[in-house]
């Protein structure tokens, strides 16, 4: 009798034992302790995100304007092709860095600007859809000042533009707010801008793993810093370079075209 009571004892703490490991076992794997999603899209759009709005962001505003000049209003066209590029991908953006590797990366752009009444021009530009990217932009410039010294022309004036990027796998949209200054000799024409670039940039994370979708956008802001030269070897007509640079990489805006 002693020994069957013993037995049942062992048993029932056995089972006490079971329960309580099981009960742990259970709490430890929770996910709302243990699994915080938040968190993790937090995570991703500092490491992931991030670094590639960034880069987008300065490539898709750069290239919009080669002048602190305004254009006449009679008949105040420029139109061409621009093109605004960057060496490589920033260190921390291993998206792209994973898609180009260190390679140089940049957008094309057919350009139309037109001199409005009262110092102002209005910019329109995009791209004919290729490999899955669309390019729309536009932008609005104001003549600060504007002077003629002999054969010195000088131009200081302030650019508000939004551009637009779809991707088939993200969109982009890019504010930016720029103040540029251009000294006309004959010939060419120096120019200098600073410009704040805001970029939104939405697209989706999925975890097969985890069953997880959901969307990710994130907003950056960040300086870009231009240093251009204007040719006009020909009547009516141009080619300008400039030099970027915005926070770790360096790049490249380029356009010719007509200007009446």
């Amino acid at each position: 009798m002693k020994k069957i009571f013993i037995c049942v004892i062992c048993k029932i703490a056995s089972l006490t034992l079971a329960m309580t490991f099981l009960c742990n076992l259970c709490a430890s794997f929770s996910f709302s302790e243990t699994l915080d999603f938040g968190k993790l899209i937090d995570e991703l759009k500092k490491t992931s995100v991030e670094p590639l709005a960034k880069d987008v962001g300065a490539v898709l505003g750069g290239g919009m304007f080669h002048s602190g000049r305004t254009l006449a209003l009679v008949p105040g066209i420029d139109v061409g092709f621009s093109a605004s590029a960057a060496m490589q991908p920033s260190d921390d953006d291993i998206i792209l860095k994973n898609a180009i590797g260190k390679k140089p990366f940049g957008l094309p752009y057919i350009q139309l600007s037109k001199g409005l009444p009262y110092s102002f021009d209005i910019t329109l530009r995009g791209f004919p859809e290729s490999q899955g990217l669309k390019l729309l932009g536009a932008g609005l410039k104001y003549g600060i000042i504007e002077k003629e010294i002999a054969v010195v022309k000088l131009g200081l004036s302030a650019m508000y533009s939004y551009n637009q990027l779809h991707h088939s796998d993200f969109k982009a949209t890019t504010n930016s707010f720029a103040g540029i200054f251009s000294v006309k000799i004959p010939v060419i024409e120096p120019y200098l801008g600073v410009a704040i670039d805001s970029t939104k940039l939405e697209t989706d994370f999925s975890v097969a793993e985890l069953g997880v979708k959901t969307n990710v956008d994130v907003n950056v802001s960040e300086p870009r810093y231009v240093l251009g030269l204007n040719f006009s070897l020909l009547p009516f007509t141009y080619i300008n370079v400039a030099g970027t640079y915005s926070v770790d990489h360096y790049g490249v805006d380029f356009g010719l075209g007509l200007k009446f």
